[in-house]
């Protein structure tokens, strides 16, 4: 082999290298979101992310990102607004809180609110919560999403 072929094949080696950028990196914020096949909220469920978990962001399309989590086999599309560029870790003073939370403590806490708070917003007298509470724990299934907007002739989701 030439030399020149040989200088050619390490430039290209070294211009491939540089870029192909390490995939950007992002955790979930929420207390869980779905992964799914397309970037709606009418996308098949692949599967579930949760708090803290640290995804690879493959693209990015208007609100949703592909993103990829070897650990979980996992791949698809979420929604941006359940991740975080921050690196999201779970503490309880010097050691990691591992099980010492709830789930429903990890959720507050990923959006700043916790227990602690609550019930001081609580004890206050003058706000009431039922109703608050009460659409928290609303959770519809994506075909009844997808007949509600068939019912009122909207456009949206997946195709």
């Amino acid at each position: 082999m030439s030399k020149i072929s040989l200088t050619i094949i390490l430039l290209c080696a070294t211009a491939t290298a540089a870029f192909a950028a390490p995939a950007k990196q992002m955790s979930v914020n929420v207390k869980e979101t779905q992964v799914r096949s397309t970037p709606s909220y009418l996308g098949k469920v692949l599967g579930v992310l949760a708090y803290g978990d640290r995804v690879d962001v493959l693209e990015t399309q208007k609100d949703w990102s592909r993103i990829s989590l070897s650990a979980k086999k996992l791949e698809g599309w979420v929604n941006n607004s359940a991740l975080t560029p921050k690196k999201v870790e779970i503490a309880a003073g010097s050691q990691a809180a591992g099980q010492n939370a709830s789930t429903g403590e990890v959720a507050l806490a990923g959006k700043g609110f916790n227990n602690q708070i609550e019930t001081q917003y609580k004890a206050d007298g003058q706000l009431d919560y039922t109703w608050v509470d009460k659409m928290g724990a609303i959770n519809p299934q994506p075909e009844t999403v997808s007949a509600f907007l068939s019912s009122g002739a909207l456009k949206g989701g997946a195709k």
